[in-house]
């Protein structure tokens, strides 16, 4: 499986739809196959859905996102996993040992036991909290 996270100063970045910079992390039975640095183009939100596409990704995890993109990701076949924040190493780790749904890791106004879902909508597709990748 590979993973993609956009990265900003050793943090994931707060928006993918801007990034420009990507870790993709291969792994295999929850141990960490490979890791690369990739440098996303500036394009267009369709274009980048392609992009990931091209790289054989299989899911994003990321910050903010678009509602755009998100649709582009879903039908280019990218599972996203968007309002997460935090040091990319962290969410790598937490990712292979299977808490990545860990609320610390969420973006503020996106923790479950708020009503409403602040701008995290919970029926949003691919909302990915409590879900292993």
């Amino acid at each position: 499986m590979k993973i993609a996270i956009p990265t900003w100063n050793g943090r994931i970045s707060p928006v993918m739809d801007t990034a420009r910079q990507l870790m993709i992390v291969e792994d295999s039975k929850g141990h960490e196959v490979s890791k690369t640095i990739v440098e996303i183009p500036v394009m267009g939100v369709s274009n980048l859905a392609q992009f990931l596409k091209g790289l054989q990704i299989d899911a994003l995890i990321c910050g903010a996102i678009s509602h755009q993109l998100e649709q582009r990701l879903i039908a280019a076949g990218v599972k996203s996993y968007p309002w997460y924040r935090g040091d990319v190493d962290e969410i790598v780790a937490a990712h292979l040992g299977g808490f990545l749904h860990n609320e610390d890791f969420l973006l503020p106004g996106c923790r479950r036991r708020r009503r409403g879902g602040g701008r995290c909508r919970e029926g949003r597709p691919g909302f990915g909290r409590g879900k292993n990748l």
